[in-house]
């Protein structure tokens, strides 16, 4: 894992993501792409729209221009090696299209200029691309990669799915902690196994099913001391979660520390 693509846009979760992503990269070595995300602006009346339209654009690109030229002396000063992306859009396609040769996509909780904190875009993003997601807390300050780590694990393929492309990550931490909730979902210590193959100190737990998963899984985070999670994205059928909610949703939305996923 070498490559991290971190969004920028001058919005509150715009600092935890780049320390964030700064953090990871001195870890391992790699190289960072900021790629800043100019808004295409939407205008619901479609009278006088093309004008009216420029002008917003022309507004929400002077504010990046801004927000670039503030971070770049401070990038310039980190030791990491960098460099400069933009996509005009409020596409999540095309914000995929420009990391197909990425490892790691640092994305917060608001998305890019949204205004609540859902993990929508962190869900969205990870379905569309085969990079592995790492969902920030607005009010994260540091990324502590060498801490304990909590794997939740349900035996699925996109379970399985984040963890191999956790490893090089993993093995950077302390412990790993495999977490599974209810019997039949898979037995975590098959994870925790490949994971000391993988050279991670693994251990692993099953949870008796209590209640809402998201919940166990979410308590899991807050008491065992772990400073960032790995899980899949999307275990059950999309239409499912749609309609239901779904543990990745809410898992997203309400994670206390610093999720990474992958679909």
């Amino acid at each position: 894992m070498k490559t991290v693509m971190v969004l920028i846009h001058d919005d509150a979760s715009q600092e935890a993501r780049l320390q964030t992503a700064l953090d990871v990269v001195r870890a391992v070595e790699g190289h960072l792409l900021c790629l800043d995300v100019v808004q295409m602006p939407v205008i619901a009346d479609g009278f006088g729209a093309g004008g009216g339209a420029g002008v917003l654009l022309m507004d929400e690109r002077e504010r990046e221009d801004k927000n670039v030229e503030a971070l770049e002396p401070r990038l310039a000063n980190e030791g990491v090696s960098y460099e400069w992306s933009r996509v005009h859009s409020q596409s999540d396609e095309a914000v995929t299209d420009s990391c197909r040769l990425v490892d790691l996509i640092v994305v917060g909780k608001q998305g890019v200029g949204e205004m609540s904190e859902t993990g929508n875009a962190a869900a969205r993003l990870a379905e569309l691309t085969t990079a592995p997601i790492l969902l920030v807390p607005t009010e994260q300050k540091r990324f502590d990669l060498f801490g304990k780590a909590l794997v939740a694990w349900d035996g699925s393929r996109p379970a399985d799915a984040a963890l191999r492309a956790a490893v090089p990550l993993l093995r950077m931490a302390s412990e790993v902690e495999v977490v599974t909730v209810g019997e039949g979902e898979g037995d975590p210590n098959e994870a925790a196994t490949y994971l000391d193959r993988q050279g991670c100190k693994a251990t692993s737990r099953l949870l008796p099913k209590t209640g809402a998963v998201s919940e166990q899984l979410l308590d899991a985070m807050r008491t065992s001391g772990a400073t960032w999670a790995v899980m899949g994205s999307y275990g059950h059928s999309r239409l499912r979660e749609q309609i239901f909610g779904g543990t990745t949703r809410t898992l997203l939305a309400k994670a206390p520390i610093p999720v990474m996923l992958s679909h």
